[in-house]
């Protein structure tokens, strides 16, 4: 064989060689990278498909963890902080828990009252407190409780960052919002980092970056709040999409045939009544969505729609007869 004609196999065999090797090192680069950690009372999985994906989750998660040790359960906490200071002076807290307030505060007013981060005294006394499995109080102790509830006594000092609880014996509960913020949060993080296609999953709120593994988007499955491990349809969320849910088959007791879930109306000082089984809202926030499911659950079907049209957001209602509500426009694929 000529010198030429050996130089030019040699030649389209590395190049070939080369094409494998970069074929092999692109798929590797782009395969999820899956991780999870336990943090804010449930188990938070972070998917990734972008080189530098380890450092970026790290950091994703890291971030999170800064979150909840500021509206965490520690005595050192902001939220621990202001309720042993209730009816005392204005405290400085953190620019966490500052936006986490100053939010849920916000949607207090959209949904007259509905949303409420007081609600904590009320969640105690029916033992819906961090991880209580609940029980039925007497009426006139949630009478009792009523004042010490309330957003309009959660005062704020903008100029100074401090925040005061006006009455003593009030609490926070921001359960229904933090982990939609840490979701928002770990989204930043990883797009800081170069991430372009991800999925953040809090179980009741999630966050997606980029329209997933093949472009066809992120499909996550709706379950059935009266049938465990069925699914009632699939959601496909795109880039830059957050899905909230709420339901009553998580945390409930049932006494006298009533079913008494831990969703508790602040207005009244009762579990939310009978007439919502699960509650999934779709936007562009995580904490937004959080807050929205929340307030939908704690009314009624002409409330919830006409203020979901406000608001331009996307949601399924399932009553508790099983019939389902959606928003126009909104799409739920059958399972397959």
């Amino acid at each position: 064989m000529k010198k030429s004609h050996k130089a030019i196999l040699m030649l389209l065999l590395s190049g070939s060689m080369f094409g494998f090797f970069w074929m092999a090192w692109n798929r590797i680069a782009h395969e999820p990278l899956v991780r999870s950690r336990l943090m804010m009372g449930t188990i938070i999985e972070i998917t990734a498909c972008d080189r530098g994906a380890e450092a970026a989750i790290t950091a994703a998660f890291t971030r999170m963890q800064q979150i909840e040790d500021a509206v965490g359960r520690e005595e050192w906490s902001d939220l621990s902080r202001l309720a042993a200071s209730a009816g005392g002076p204005p405290l400085n807290v953190s620019s966490d828990t500052w936006e986490i307030l100053s939010l849920a505060a916000e949607y207090w007013r959209k949904t007259n009252g509905a949303f409420d981060v007081t609600v904590n005294p009320l969640l105690e006394l029916w033992g819906f407190g961090y991880d209580g499995e609940g029980n039925f109080p007497e009426p006139d102790a949630i009478k009792a409780a009523l004042p010490r509830v309330g957003s309009d006594k959660m005062l704020f000092f903008p100029g100074k960052r401090q925040i005061r609880l006006a009455k003593p014996g009030m609490s926070l509960t921001v359960g229904g919002i933090a982990k939609g913020y840490a979701v928002e949060e770990a989204a930043r993080i990883l797009m800081k980092n170069g991430i372009t296609n991800a999925m953040i999953n809090a179980g009741s709120s999630i966050k997606v970056i980029g329209d997933g593994p093949g472009g066809r988007g992120w499909r996550i499955g709706v379950e059935n709040p009266r049938s465990a491990g069925k699914l009632v349809g699939v959601i496909v969320l795109r880039s830059g999409e957050a899905m909230g849910t709420s339901a009553d088959n998580r945390r409930f007791f049932i006494k006298d045939s009533h079913r008494y879930s831990h969703i508790i109306d602040p207005r009244t000082g009762w579990p939310a009544k009978e007439t919502m089984a699960l509650v999934t809202v779709i936007t562009d926030n995580a904490a937004t969505a959080d807050i929205v499911t929340k307030a939908l659950f704690l009314n009624n079907i002409d409330w919830s729609m006409a203020f979901l049209k406000q608001e331009n957001l996307k949601a399924i209602l399932i009553d508790s007869q099983g019939k389902l509500h959606k928003t126009p426009g909104f799409q739920l694929l059958r399972p397959s």
